[in-house]
Parts: C-alpha cells; structure tokens; sequence
C-alpha cells in the first residue's frame, strides 16, 4: 500500500465515527421534518463525538443553509484552536451529479482529520409519492478543506 492508502486505513475509524451519526441524525430530520439544516460533529482526542449546531437570530426569523454552514465552520475552527480534536465533520443536504447521471438529492458529509485527510461522503436519496424517503449507496470522494480546522497548525 501506498503512504495515503496506510494513512486512510488509520483514520477511517475516525471519519466512521463521525460520519455515522450525521448520516443518522440527517436521516432522521429528512423523515420527520422532509428538510434539515446543516449541522456537525466533532471528534475529540479521547475518541468522543459530539453533535454541534449552529444557534443563530436573523432579521427576519429565517435561517437556510447559507447563513448556518459559516457559522458552524467558524464554530468548528474555534473548538479545534480550544480543544484537541482528532477530526470534524459538517453534513448538509445538497443536489450531486454521481457518475454524469441525472442530477439528485443526497447527504453529504464532510469529513476533515487532523491528519490532512478530507473526504466528502454522499447518501442520495428520493422522496416517494407516498412520503417514504429512500436512501441509495453511499459513495466517497477525496475533497477540498472546507472547515479548516488546523490551518496554523
């Protein structure tokens, strides 16, 4: 195996153990409210993961998704500059194009290690006529820091 191959095998527990859960819980706000919000993790040292949200007040009482992803990425650099983290994630509900296909609605998470690894994970879903949300194969890409957790490390 090549350096980056052994370097995934090592952190792939990390990036599960977040992605699980913002799979999870997006999952379940998809059933429940048919929409989420974007929202995080974050993976201690000690192997703790914690859900973290973005609290915020706009003018007019609505928030989407372009107002919540800076706060929770500024929210995000904070608790890594504060507290040792291992890795952190952000999930969000986008459109993504898999294979030059049509064109559908998937989770995506992104996941940023300490260790200079980003990936985006993908779980494309469909809503049926009947209200039942369906949920695909979940894909893997390499991807571009976002977050930007350790940037002065």
């Amino acid at each position: 195996m090549t350096k980056i191959q052994d370097l995934y095998a090592d952190i792939k527990p990390d990036l599960g153990a977040i992605a699980d859960p913002l799979i999870e819980l997006s999952g379940r706000f998809l059933r429940e409210r048919g929409n989420f919000l974007p929202h995080a993790a974050v993976l201690s040292e000690a192997g703790k993961v914690t859900l973290v949200g973005a609290m915020c007040n706009t003018s007019d009482g609505v928030a989407d998704s372009n107002y919540i992803k800076p706060l929770l990425r500024d929210g995000l650099r904070t608790m890594a500059s504060e507290t040792q983290l291992k890795a952190v994630g952000v999930a969000e509900r986008v459109t993504v194009n898999q294979s030059g296909g049509e064109p559908v609605l998937a989770i995506k998470v992104l996941l940023e290690h300490r260790q200079g690894v980003n990936v985006a994970f993908y779980l494309p879903f469909s809503n049926e006529d009947s209200g039942t949300y369906v949920f695909g194969k979940t894909f893997s890409v390499p991807a571009n820091s976002e977050i930007n957790a350790w940037e002065d490390d």
